[in-house]
């Protein structure tokens, strides 16, 4: 009976030490809003997006990047979005969901959009590097593909 009462604490001690979260409450990520911009270096305009992100519980990320239009440096864009990774059948995959140029809404040119992505935290150079590709619909421009780059503190 007391070898059964161990085996048993062993096990559920396994699965709740596994079971943490890969994205913990209170973490911050700092990134590309899309990484394939980084193709357009030798072109000329490039235009990164800085994005930052907060963990407000286990694995619901809130994320927001303000940039500027590389034809009217007088436009600002602000998006906002949130992530959940809490899919417990794939680790590191995600939904998404946001809206982008929230400051230009008066205007009529804000967009909603969705997604999934896949988180990829490179190990080999620092557990706080990460890319997370990803697939989007925006509901005004249809599918995109992203890939984004980034620190997680």
């Amino acid at each position: 009976m007391k070898n059964l009462f161990t085996l048993c604490a062993c096990a559920f001690l396994t699965f709740t030490l596994s079971a943490q979260s890969e994205q913990a409450a209170g973490s911050y990520y700092l990134g590309s809003g899309n990484a394939l911009d980084l193709v357009n270096i030798f072109g000329g305009a490039v235009e990164m997006d800085a994005t930052i992100g907060y963990a407000v519980i286990d694995d619901l990320v809130v994320t927001g990047s303000i940039n500027s239009d590389a034809s009217d440096a007088a436009e600002m864009h602000l998006d906002l979005g949130v992530r959940y990774f809490g899919l417990s059948f794939m680790n590191g995959l995600f939904v998404q969901a946001g809206a982008s140029n929230l400051l230009s809404a008066m205007g009529g040119d804000m967009s909603i959009e969705v997604g999934v992505g896949k988180y990829f935290s490179l190990g080999a150079v620092s557990d706080r590097f990460y890319v997370d590709p990803q697939i989007n619909y925006n509901l005004d421009n249809g599918f995109e593909t992203k890939i984004g780059l980034g620190l997680r503190f």
